[in-house]
């Protein structure tokens, strides 16, 4: 693994590749703060127990060395631009209610159901990036490097495209649904004046 490591670090690489490389790495990460920002500004929200004891200016100081690191290789920069682009969508995912109740209302709130909760439908509730994330990622290394097989690559990849963007429609279908229902409390005030 080190072997392989060294050989992309030292193979031969134009200038300019390495400042395509921090451009995308500045961005990436750019996305995961920001969105980290969006949601979280007091980090009473942030998972990350390191970042949120680091605070703001730490978690900045933080992307130096993953700012170099990704200049280092494309591959290094697209690893971390993936995964950054995978935080910010956990971030910003429901969003919308912490902006609207507010981030320590939404803290509360989320502390208080928690301890009503059984840690089991907790953990079922929370497993939802290892088979789906996870478990993808597994199967395309299983079919890529040891049956060599591009097709169940291509399928793999096509089930998580599908999934990207029907669970967005379907997602934004229900809340705009809800979004249009009149609420009940003024239907029953309607029924009662007649």
């Amino acid at each position: 693994m080190s072997i392989m490591l060294i050989q992309l670090i030292v193979r031969e690489t134009e200038w300019y590749q390495y400042v395509i490389n921090i451009l995308i790495v500045i961005f990436a990460r750019s996305l995961d703060i920001l969105s980290t920002r969006y949601v979280t500004k007091e980090l009473k929200l942030e998972t990350n127990k390191l970042a949120k004891k680091l605070g703001w200016k730490g978690m900045i100081l933080v992307q130096i060395p993953l700012i170099v690191l990704g200049s280092l290789d494309i591959y290094f920069a697209l690893f971390i631009f993936v995964w950054s682009l995978l935080l910010f969508a956990n971030n910003i995912e429901g969003s919308w209610y912490v902006q609207e109740v507010g981030e320590e209302a939404y803290h509360q709130e989320i502390t208080s159901n928690v301890k009503k909760t059984s840690l089991g439908k907790i953990i079922f509730g929370e497993i939802s990036s290892v088979l789906s994330l996870t478990v993808s990622g597994l199967l395309i290394l299983v079919f890529l490097f040891i049956f060599n097989d591009l097709l169940a690559v291509f399928f793999i990849c096509l089930a998580l495209i599908c999934q990207g963007i029907l669970g967005t429609i379907r997602s934004l279908s229900f809340l705009i649904d809800l979004k249009k229902e009149k609420p009940e409390h003024s239907e029953q005030i309607k029924d009662t004046s007649e």
